[in-house]
């Protein structure tokens, strides 16, 4: 997805460019988001329902709950974004920590603070994954953004404290209420 994004980069900038750079932001990186669900669910799709490594085991739902998921990840961004000029590394590296320190309940961090090498080595594909999509996103609008201050440990706090916000109200409240509505049980 990466290299097809960066290589059409230019057309996929002109497409957008009839969109405010924040909703283009935004759009792009739902967009890229979802994609990168689809292929979870496609990587998933021969495992049993109860060993998938998804937000929920029936694929098709579990696009729905990525719908919900991308969309408030993209607005936390669009909402820092709009504020602070975070650079494409920053916005690569926070998503990224933020994907280790959640993915699997934790599980993969605290494969980091195993003495095995193997936690190491799972961090990098799952910074990666987190952090593509909206990197991408900046990548098709970052020169059409207004000039804005660079972000601080000010800007940096904020964004801690916005991801893990994000993070409770998607699980306490949203991933809550899609369950009710689309249970896992009975797919196992």
């Amino acid at each position: 997805m990466a290299a097809v994004v960066h290589r059409c980069r230019r057309f996929l900038s002109g497409v957008m460019s009839r969109w405010a750079p924040g909703r283009a932001f935004w759009v792009a990186g739902w967009v890229g988001g979802l994609l990168t669900e689809f292929f979870a669910v496609l990587a998933n799709r021969e495992k049993l329902p109860a060993d998938r490594v998804l937000m929920h085991p029936d694929p098709w739902v579990d696009l729905v709950f990525g719908v919900f998921y991308y969309g408030f990840f993209m607005g936390l961004w669009l909402l820092l974004r709009r504020r602070w000029a975070f650079s494409k590394t920053h916005v690569f590296l926070v998503s990224g920590l933020f994907g280790l320190a959640t993915e699997q309940g934790g599980a993969i961090l605290a494969g980091v603070a195993s003495p095995s090498v193997l936690g190491v080595l799972l961090a990098v594909p799952v910074m990666c994954v987190y952090g593509i999509f909206p990197t991408l996103a900046l990548l098709l609008t970052e020169t059409r953004w207004p000039v804005l201050p660079r972000p601080g440990v000010r800007a940096f706090a904020v964004t801690a404290l916005g991801f893990f916000f994000f993070w409770a109200f998607y699980g306490l409240v949203i991933h809550r209420g899609l369950l009710a509505v689309f249970p896992k049980a009975g797919l196992s």
